[in-house]
């Protein structure tokens, strides 16, 4: 996708962060943008971006296959065709494994795993016709290395990466371009957003502690986080890398993958630690 001059582009949790970010970006460089959200309040915001020929609000929860696929009904509806998907939306869980309820590991699998397959499926026989199309998933730096606390949200970014990975070989003699995306700390809400029961160090978490530490230690900012991937589209890079964290910590799992966590999470534990104590 060379050139996003009048593409529709689809965007899923694009009420905030990475997703209102690149709504924003797309708009500017002349693309036709549907996007979702369950927050509506905070997505109706965006009405002053664009008119409404040029963006369509909807209000979708990812989660739900059937809304996924009236979602995807109406976009092509509105604008006559969809020449891409960026199945954004995501919450964060953390939990240590032993003490994680299973109600609360389903309703991330729901949203950051099934949330991305629904997307595709609803999009995919549209996009099959386009003569050049793309499909973006969000995985996450914790889709490329595991860490305490995170096995739900490890497991369902590891998920969306083995899953991109291979719909990208289905597809490879095809229009379509399978984007993988893999961020670092990016100064979003999805921390204010989720369920924390237990942090890094083991110890009991509650949101805004963890909110607090994460908007302490994310060095990366949505609209910069949104012009690579852009990038990559505009490029068709398999994997996209975001902020010098992933860059560094993908290096050293890629190096050391049988015992990555003996030096970083120790490290890891300290930084939080620290940070922590600022907070």
């Amino acid at each position: 996708m060379k050139n996003f001059k009048n593409k529709v582009i689809a965007v899923t949790g694009a009420a905030s962060g990475i997703g209102r970010a690149l709504v924003e970006g797309l708009l500017a460089s002349g693309a036709r943008v549907a996007a979702s959200d369950v927050d509506n309040t905070n997505l109706q915001r965006l009405r002053e971006f664009a008119a409404t020929e040029l963006l369509l609000l909807s209000s979708v929860d990812v989660s739900d296959q059937a809304a996924m696929q009236a979602w995807a009904n109406e976009v092509k509806t509105h604008f006559g065709e969809v020449d891409g998907v960026i199945n954004n939306a995501g919450v964060a869980l953390s939990c240590h494994a032993s003490d994680q309820p299973r109600e609360q590991m389903e309703w991330l699998f729901n949203i950051n795993y099934w949330g991305v397959i629904n997307g595709v499926e609803a999009f995919l026989p549209e996009l099959m016709r386009r003569p050049e199309a793309c499909i973006v998933n969000i995985s996450s730096l914790f889709g490329l290395l595991s860490v305490p606390s995170q096995s739900a949200y490890n497991a369902a970014k590891f998920a969306v990466r083995g899953y991109s990975e291979s719909l990208r070989q289905d597809l490879r003699e095809t229009s379509i371009k399978v984007v993988t995306v893999h961020p670092g700390g990016i100064q979003t809400n999805i921390a204010n957003n989720g369920r924390h029961l237990h942090s890094i160090t083991g110890n009991a978490a509650d949101v805004d502690k963890t909110a607090a530490l994460f908007n302490s230690i994310a060095a990366t900012s949505p609209r910069q986080a949104a012009k690579k991937i852009m990038l990559g589209m505009r490029k068709s890079k398999p994997r996209v890398l975001i902020g010098s964290d992933a860059w560094f910590l993908d290096k050293i799992q890629r190096l050391f993958p049988a015992w990555y966590d003996r030096l970083l999470v120790p490290m890891m534990t300290v930084g939080t630690r620290m940070a922590l104590k600022r907070v």
